[in-house]
């Protein structure tokens, strides 16, 4: 029997610079058997969500819970094995997780964590293949010669053939045509037929809110159930067309307020009607209400021909007395918008107020560590005043002392920089390595550590001039980098030196290497969703780093490939003209004690040397 989702106070942390909370104490409870629809604006955290369920984001408090089974194992370091075997996770951009030569590789790989037999391989991929509507001559092909709708159906193909109890699905209606979306629609509905469950994350509700038992809106990171009508209006320009239509004819008394179970299913709870039916009016029946207004002249036909479609906030259609059922409820619109309910409005007003403390809450936060608020120019100085410290540098006892000074200026942006941690415990591994290798003498054998020593401390200084570097990657944006550059040496253009092409130059440096860390990120989740693996963040077993590095350098090569086309379509190298500045830096109180700090180290370097 399929478990249930019990989400508890989870809050997941955006694990940047400012820390902010991408979810904020969500307690929800997803039943099997139900679909249930994330709608929300963009950035509102929906995809944060699913990747929360999967365990593809760490909690920074509450718990997940499928069943009594947690998603995270009892030292939260590793994802739950047993729980990643139930769910099937498709992140947005699925269909650029491609590596295999073929179709068929790309299934066996998402098979592979269940070690099923050959016989039972091919007929989950055949049944796979038939629900998505590919044919299986597209198995020896390579994925990346499929359309961009086939490799999107590939991708959900992919998921299915694994049969989990549980599919967490974000935007799968991207990139579908009406045959694709009718697919998958019929999928989700056989799903749930077999007692399992689904939650999808989508902005097509016109496709997709037919089908769904529940609707949660995601808004500023805080999530609520919410009836499916209220839910789909809420969402203003993005809800279904039909739905804001016959809204706004009610609203302007085109459409009489009387709604009746035979001919109208908009306000029809679920348990009412039949799966799939529309929430909405059909043309046909639109038409017929529209006539049998216009005959019992329920509508003053001026009110069609005037312009007086423009939004009047006073304005409140009342619609007395609906009947569902044995049940009286009374609806109103305003603005477009039903309210319910007082306990709908209500949890409106919760989430709008929770939403405002919350921003206002991480404003307060870390003001000291964005990304605008130290000069850039502070920042480079102050690095090159720790790098010379560091650099006078000649033995391991002067080493010992200065990581202490070093490890004490880069602890308060330790925030920032615990996410390139990864990098910086490669490097001292390679160190280690070529610390051994080259104290290995072969005539004869030996090991010699005084040969190895000038070695080991080069080295070591390069590790601390890294670790005073890091957190430059965030302290500063490439565009505030490229207006200080440009800004103290701008005088040298008179002289034909082109420091216009070197700020751009620098700038597409510093743009591209936290870039180049986000879709690294981006594909080591796409590698663990489909292969399972227990491991937390974006660590990637070696075992399985060469499924990460084709997709990724294509991922790097088409990045490239269109910041060419965006520089070039700007007019970058044809100018002839000095661009108009938007901001001009200035050095303020921190940046002079962020100098006055690191020329002081300086100084206690220097002194460590010479005196040492």
């Amino acid at each position: 029997m399929t478990a249930n989702w019990y989400l508890n106070s989870v809050s997941v942390a955006n694990g940047a610079e400012d820390e902010r909370l991408l979810l904020e104490n969500v307690d929800m409870q997803f039943k099997a058997g139900r679909i249930t629809l994330l709608v929300g604006h963009n950035g509102a955290g929906k995809s944060t969500l699913l990747e929360t369920m999967a365990g593809l984001r760490s909690l920074h408090s509450g718990s997940v819970m499928l069943g009594d089974q947690s998603i995270w194992q009892t030292n939260k370091k590793k994802r739950n094995a047993e729980v990643l075997m139930k769910l099937g996770i498709s992140l947005q951009h699925s269909e650029s997780q491609w590596f295999a030569a073929t179709v068929r590789e790309e299934f066996k790989f998402s098979l592979r964590p269940y070690r099923l037999t050959a016989v039972e391989i091919e007929k989950r991929i055949c049944g796979a293949l038939d629900k998505v509507g590919l044919q299986p001559a597209l198995l020896e092909r390579d994925p990346w010669t499929l359309s961009g709708g086939q490799q999107r159906r590939l991708a959900i193909a992919c998921l299915l053939a694994c049969e989990p109890d549980w599919l967490l699905l974000d935007e799968p209606t991207a990139g579908l045509d009406a045959e694709g979306t009718r697919r998958l629609c019929a999928v989700l509905e056989a799903h749930r037929a077999a007692g399992r469950g689904a939650v999808v994350a989508t902005h097509d509700l016109d496709a997709l809110l037919p089908l769904a038992d529940v609707v949660a809106v995601v808004n500023g990171g805080i999530v609520r159930e919410a009836a499916p009508l209220a839910a789909a209006l809420s969402l203003a320009a993005a809800a279904p067309q039909a739905l804001r239509a016959v809204a706004l004819l009610r609203e302007r008394a085109v459409l009489p307020p009387e709604v009746t179970l035979s001919t109208h299913t908009a306000l029809v709870p679920q348990d009412a009607r039949n799966s799939g039916e529309p929430m909405w009016l059909t043309p046909k029946e639109l038409a017929t209400e529209l006539s049998s207004a216009m005959k019992h002249k329920r509508v003053n036909i001026g009110v069609l021909e005037s312009p007086a479609y423009e939004r009047q906030d006073d304005k409140i259609a009342t619609i007395s007395s609906i009947s569902v059922g044995k049940r009286e409820s009374v609806a109103c619109v305003h603005d477009y918008v039903p309210i319910i309910n007082a306990q709908e409005s209500k949890s409106t007003g919760f989430i709008t107020e929770q939403t405002s403390k919350l921003n206002s809450e991480l404003k307060r936060k870390r003001n000291w560590l964005r990304s605008d608020f130290f000069d850039p120019r502070a920042i480079v100085i102050s690095y090159m005043l720790l790098t010379a410290g560091v650099l006078v540098l000649n033995s391991l006892n002067q080493i010992g002392l200065a990581t202490l000074i070093i490890a004490s200026i880069a602890a308060p942006f330790w925030p920032i920089t615990r996410s390139m941690l990864p990098v910086l415990r490669g490097f001292l591994i390679a160190t280690i390595i070529f610390i051994f290798i080259g104290a290995i003498s072969f005539s004869p054998f030996a090991f010699q550590w005084e040969i190895a020593e000038p070695t080991t401390v080069r080295l070591l200084k390069l590790m601390l001039i890294m670790i005073v570097g890091m957190p430059m990657l965030v302290l500063m944006t490439p565009l505030r980098l490229q207006r200080a550059i440009e800004q103290t040496f701008g005088w040298l253009s008179k002289l034909r030196i082109p420091i216009y092409s070197f700020s751009l130059l620098v700038t597409l440096v510093f743009r591209f290497i936290p870039l180049l860390m986000k879709e690294y990120g981006r594909f080591a989740k796409l590698v663990q969703a489909r292969s399972k693996g227990v491991s937390s963040g974006t660590s990637i077993p070696i075992s399985l780093i060469r499924f990460l590095l084709i997709p990724y350098i294509r991922s790097i090569l088409r990045l490239a490939e269109s910041m060419a086309d965006a520089l070039e379509a700007r007019g970058y190298g044809s100018m002839t003209e000095k661009s108009t500045q938007g901001f001009k830096l200035s050095f303020t109180k921190p940046d002079t004690i962020m100098l006055s700090i690191a020329f002081a180290s300086m100084l206690l370097l220097f002194l460590i040397s010479v005196r040492m």
